[in-house]
């Protein structure tokens, strides 16, 4: 039948319905039936309808529980159309329609069409939504939830369906009620419908809606909270897990990569399988990846892995001393041919480098040498920005315990690193900076190696002087203090004069960090006590003597102990020099130290303190 003829029969309809509320026929069911139909083969066009709306304020009121079950469903079927909704959402209809779901033991049948009704009539609606949310229909709304979880079979699921639905449509922007919703315990009854539905074909419509909801909900949580407790976490991924919908997978993934930044429900997902089951996914699925949809869901499988192991504990977990499936595959996924699942193993044994005793385990397993591996075949400005930071990162990482340095060191990681100092990328230059700096430590040998190579320390200069990438400009300064600290090789030395390095040397001597203040300090008096004759001219020209008053004055109350040593020990070696000794006093230095001998913090070498400041004003 035509949609016109089919609108064409509906006043007929309505006037015979008006005729029969009038006499209370026995015909009005039918006739609700009939109206249905044909609401539904219109397509929602009723045309103008508005004296109808009295007879169904009536029905939804007659004895009947059969008829107002099926008066409610002419309603829903009605306000699926925009001038539907318009037309019956009416306050009159909707009070009705609310009062409805207050009733106790009320039929499961109105129940279920009730929903349906006002779930339309909300849909895109903010004067539907008002009115039901000023009748108090949220707490009515929760008390049908709670009853439809506790309700079995088929009426029990399309109940859960259509009341989520209407929660889902009364909810859209509307983030105060959001928040009341929380505060009223709605989570619990959403876990419960993913617990009954989530799992079963017949529940997808259900668990589609509850996972919009708990998207919109999580919005309105605070940064800090998070609205999957234990077992939603645990719920979530038995629905990942048994779903073959593409769009509830999504769901389910989107719902836990936005929550996973909380520590709380890292640990939750880790014990709950998730990345196991993300793992076997991928795994099974990895060959069908050929278009963006699939291949975006797969790297939000592999970005939600590696955030969940950015936990220490979640991490620790999926470790499981080195026997973990999670860890295995990873270490596994180094050698895979896609390259999104080779980053995401990178990536994750950057994470689970995170310990020393897993560094030495990891090590000792091999993994660097894999890691290595990689890197020389993407240690040029063409290789992958993403893999290469990932590599360093993890490298870096590895080298930490002093017992790997040697060992990675022997496995060619300054040859197959070097290469890297051409990526002009600053993230990659960060990275390999800081690996290069945390496998000298200790090793003299590198460190000599390294510092004698001329290209490097040429390079380490001009990042010391970037403003671009302040991580960069700190990490090129540290490395050229370690250098020095690590080998004590006159030949390094000379290339450090010759660079022109010293006056960054100097200037890191007023650093933010007291770290780096330190670590000048150390390099500086080595550079003096090695080389004072050499160094003199780039130390007044760098004017050394303002830099060691300025540490002084203004870090003078905080000043650890061990920091003023090692400004005493500097300028001691600096004294032997007559020139030097002069800029000393003149920067004020002396002063500055005269009146850090008074601060409580050093009272136990303030003997030392004034003897050098005599020597200095003696001379």
């Amino acid at each position: 039948m035509e949609a016109s003829s089919t609108a064409g029969g509906l006043p007929k309809l309505m006037e015979g319905l008006v005729i029969a509320v009038d006499r209370k026929s026995e015909n009005i069911s039918k006739i609700l039936d009939s109206l249905v139909s044909q609401i539904q083969a219109s397509g929602g066009d009723c045309g103008d309808c508005t004296s109808f709306v009295s007879q169904l304020e009536t029905l939804l009121q007659w004895e009947s529980k059969d008829i107002v079950a099926k008066t409610a469903q002419v309603v829903a079927e009605l306000a699926k159309s925009e001038s539907g909704r318009e037309k019956y959402g009416n306050p009159a209809i909707l009070k009705i329609l609310v009062e409805l779901l207050k009733t106790k033991q009320q039929d499961l049948h109105i129940l279920t069409q009730n929903c349906r009704a006002l779930g339309n009539i909300c849909y895109d609606n903010d004067k539907g939504r008002k009115f039901v949310l000023d009748a108090e229909g949220l707490p009515v709304l929760l008390s049908v939830l709670e009853r439809s979880v506790n309700e079995t079979g088929e009426g029990g699921r399309t109940l859960r369906n259509v009341a989520a639905g209407f929660l889902l449509n009364l909810l859209i922007g509307q983030e105060d009620i959001q928040k009341t919703a929380i505060e009223l315990g709605v989570s619990k009854f959403l876990c419960s419908i993913l617990e009954l539905d989530g799992t079963v074909t017949e529940g997808e419509e259900a668990s589609t809606h509850v996972l919009l909801i708990l998207g919109l909900l999580t919005d309105a949580v605070s940064s800090c909270d998070s609205l999957l407790d234990e077992k939603l976490c645990h719920v979530t991924v038995k629905v990942l897990g048994a779903s073959s919908s593409p769009e509830i997978i999504e769901m389910c993934l989107e719902l836990l990569h936005g929550q996973a930044e909380n520590e709380n429900v890292k640990n939750h997902l880790a014990h709950a399988g998730l990345c196991e089951l993300l793992v076997q996914l991928l795994e099974k699925h990895k060959s069908l990846v050929d278009d963006d949809e699939t291949r975006n869901l797969m790297k939000m499988a592999c970005d939600l892995i590696v955030l969940i192991l950015t936990g220490d504990i979640s991490m620790n977990t999926l470790y499981a001393e080195g026997k973990g499936r999670v860890f295995q595959q990873m270490v596994a996924w180094l050698s895979s041919g896609d390259e999104d699942l080779q980053i995401t193993g990178v990536l994750a044994m950057g994470n689970f480098a995170r310990t020393d005793k897993h560094c030495i385990q990891m090590v000792e397993a091999g993994v660097s040498k894999k890691l290595l591996a990689l890197v020389e075949k993407n240690n040029t400005p063409s290789g992958d920005i993403r893999l290469q930071h990932a590599l360093l990162s993890a490298l870096r990482n590895l080298v930490i315990p002093s017992q790997n340095k040697a060992v990675v060191l022997e496995d060619g990681l300054v040859d197959t690193v070097y290469p890297m100092l051409a990526i002009p990328t600053f993230p990659v230059v960060f990275k390999l900076l800081g690996t290069l700096r945390m496998v000298i430590d200790g090793q003299e040998s590198a460190a000599c190696k390294l510092g004698r190579k001329k290209d490097l320390v040429s390079s380490l200069v001009t990042w010391c002087g970037t403003e671009d990438h302040p991580g960069v400009q700190g990490e090129a300064n540290r490395l050229l203090a370690w250098l020095i600290k690590n080998s004590r090789d006159q030949e390094v030395l000379t290339v450090i004069l010759e660079s022109g390095a010293v006056p960054h040397l100097v200037d890191m001597l007023t650093a933010e960090h007291a770290v780096m203040q330190n670590e000048a300090l150390l390099a500086l008096t080595l550079l003096a006590s090695m080389r004072l004759a050499d160094a003199e001219a780039y130390l007044l020209e760098a004017k050394i003597g303002d830099k060691l008053a300025r540490l002084v004055n203004d870090s003078r109350p905080s000043l650890a102990r061990e920091m003023v040593q090692n400004i005493l020990s500097l300028v001691g070696q600096l004294a032997n020099s007559g020139a030097l000794q002069h800029h000393l006093v003149d920067s004020g230095v002396s002063t500055a130290l005269s009146k850090l001998s008074s601060e409580e913090n050093v009272t136990s070498i303030s003997d030392q303190i004034t003897r050098l400041t005599s020597m200095l004003d003696s001379g």
